[in-house]
């Protein structure tokens, strides 16, 4: 039988990626390669798919209660800058390195290789465990967590613990911010200047490449960069170019060519009037104010993470986080609309995603039995917010117990993604003893 470690090499070789900007999907041989796995071990699943996504769902044990397991093995696209081949799945030094080493192709390992522990803790004690992995996590996850959701509303199994294996860092993540996508086009509008020609170039200066980790104030993102120096040196913009990724990867750098206009100049350049104030209007853009519905560390944060130019318009698609529930899309709708009909009346927008958060009380049956195996597993019993947003969001807002976990690495959609090996022995230790401690009964039943 494999080991998780083995699973893992595996599963990054099967090069799971999600990019949508690029109409790519987790291919056959992704999906082809994980079915593989859950048939060898005789895990039976059903195959939801959607669109052309697929999620794998099994279920082990029966009765109540019903703890949904999940994790996702779609990943974002390697990216520039790496040192090693990002998908080979190299073990060095204690660790794997592959892109979705640690988001989130380990967690998917090890819940396979659980898969039978955790059959027998369910056999033994009574419940239902239903484990699932998702395919489209990386672009909103409808066609996977909320495909998975329907399937378990029809199905009579919907949970009353969610288990999502999508974290980092051996802690208990309670809390995530909504998540929103917003797409901003407007159409190219050229003129020739007299002006002074100049390149410019700008880098992320940022210790993370996943967009909801980007700190305002500390961070530099390439594009801002670029929106305030083009405001304050009063810059025309010819054209831009970067390593633009996806809509939640920071890009590690912009090029931009900008003309500095001056009758003096005899030199004549074409710029792009529309493209230069789409870049300035970034500045009130990534400047969000939404009134917050729970407290967060990480409050709201927006961030232009891909720029492209399709037919004759330029297209600009926005990172926004915002701690927020039922009125998080309106109030950022109107804000977004307020800030486009005072400075680019002539662009248009559309507003993607923004289907859910993670809230879990610190009070809660699962974060008060995640803490005490913590402790039992001699792991510092943490409880933290992170600012990324996950397939947990699909059922939170639902009434479900939901937490996210996950192993030691980093670098996640960046360069070297790497897992610690180490910390794959706890995690499945963690995964098995709390599915023990949400199956056994309290004194008053399943509730506290």
């Amino acid at each position: 039988m494999r080991t998780a470690v083995e699973l893992l090499k595996y599963l990054i070789t099967l090069k799971c990626v999600n990019d949508p900007e690029n109409n790519i999907k987790p291919s056959k041989q992704c999906v082809e390669g994980i079915k593989e796995i859950l048939l060898d071990k005789k895990l039976d699943p059903d195959h939801i798919e959607d669109e052309g996504y697929h999620s794998f769902i099994y279920t082990l044990g029966s009765g109540k209660p019903i703890i949904l397991m999940t994790a996702h093995f779609d990943v974002v696209p390697p990216g520039p800058s790496w040192t090693r081949d990002p998908f080979l799945g190299i073990e060095e030094n204690g660790r794997i390195y592959g892109r979705g080493a640690i988001d989130d192709l380990s967690n998917v390992a090890v819940m396979i290789y659980i898969s039978r522990e955790i059959e027998r803790i369910a056999s033994r004690l009574g419940g239902t465990i239903i484990v699932a992995f998702t395919g489209d996590e990386e672009t909103g996850g409808a066609h996977g967590a909320g495909k998975l959701r329907e399937y378990l509303m029809t199905k009579n199994l919907f949970p009353s613990y969610m288990i999502n294996g999508d974290g980092g860092g051996l802690v208990v993540i309670n809390r995530r911010r909504t998540s929103f996508r917003i797409e901003i086009s407007i159409e190219s509008k050229r003129r020739l200047v007299h002006g002074i020609k100049m390149n410019k170039r700008y880098i992320l200066e940022s210790k993370y490449r996943h967009a909801a980790y980007f700190t305002p104030g500390s961070d530099v993102h390439p594009l801002i960069k670029l929106a305030q120096e083009i405001d304050s040196e009063d810059y025309y913009v010819s054209k831009i170019s970067g390593a633009f990724v996806k809509s939640n990867v920071l890009p590690e750098y912009v090029e931009a060519e900008v003309v500095k206009e001056t009758d003096e100049s005899k030199e004549v350049h074409e710029v792009d009037k529309n493209l230069t104030k789409l870049i300035k209007t970034l500045l009130p853009l990534t400047r969000i104010l939404i009134m917050p519905e729970y407290p967060s560390m990480y409050g709201v944060t927006a961030t232009p993470n891909v720029y492209r130019f399709s037919g004759d318009k330029h297209i600009i698609e926005i990172d926004v986080r915002a701690p927020v529930k039922k009125e998080g899309y309106k109030n950022l709708r109107e804000y977004i609309s307020m800030i486009l009909e005072e400075y680019l009346p002539e662009a248009s927008y559309t507003i993607h995603s923004g289907v859910g958060y993670l809230d879990t009380p610190k009070s809660s049956r699962i974060v008060k039995k995640a803490i005490k195996v913590l402790k039992e597993l001699r792991l510092k019993p943490e409880v933290v917010e992170r600012a990324g947003a996950s397939d947990s969001r699909y059922f939170s807002p639902f009434g479900v117990e939901a937490i996210d976990f996950g192993p030691v690495g980093g670098n996640a959609h960046g360069p070297d993604e790497y897992v610690e090996i180490w910390s794959l022995e706890p995690l499945a230790k963690f995964y098995k003893k709390l599915v023990q401690e949400l199956l056994t009964p309290d004194e008053k039943g399943f509730s506290e």
